[in-house]
């Protein structure tokens, strides 16, 4: 397949998925350019596969950040249990907003 027409269909699908368009929309775009059905298909899903991994990305940091708030407040726990007996609260914060942030980050990277 020539190269040429290869780079116009993933830049012109590119632009176009990130615009916010649906597949169908590309498809036919793309078909209206001349691009063949099997590069198209080619095109969109590698494009869908390129949108997930972009999308795990970015939210893997807010996800290990939620970890280590976790990790932290286990910490926090263990330290304070045998300093301050009676003090339990801060602890249990870190830890029920940590495992909060990990489930939503989680959610958000499928």
């Amino acid at each position: 397949m020539d190269e040429g027409l290869k780079n116009k269909a993933y830049l012109e699908g590119s632009r176009l998925k990130n615009a916010g368009y649906e597949d169908e929309v590309i498809a036919a775009r793309l078909e209206k350019m001349g691009i063949p059905e099997e590069l198209i298909k080619q095109v969109l899903l590698n494009l869908g596969i390129q949108h997930v991994i972009d999308k795990h990305n970015a939210a893997k940091p807010f996800y290990i950040s939620a970890w280590m708030k976790i990790g932290l407040g286990v910490l926090a726990a263990v330290i304070s249990s045998y300093l301050i007996p009676g003090q339990v609260t801060l602890p249990i914060g870190l830890i029920v907003t940590g495992i909060i942030a990990a489930v939503s980050t989680k959610k958000d990277m499928l």
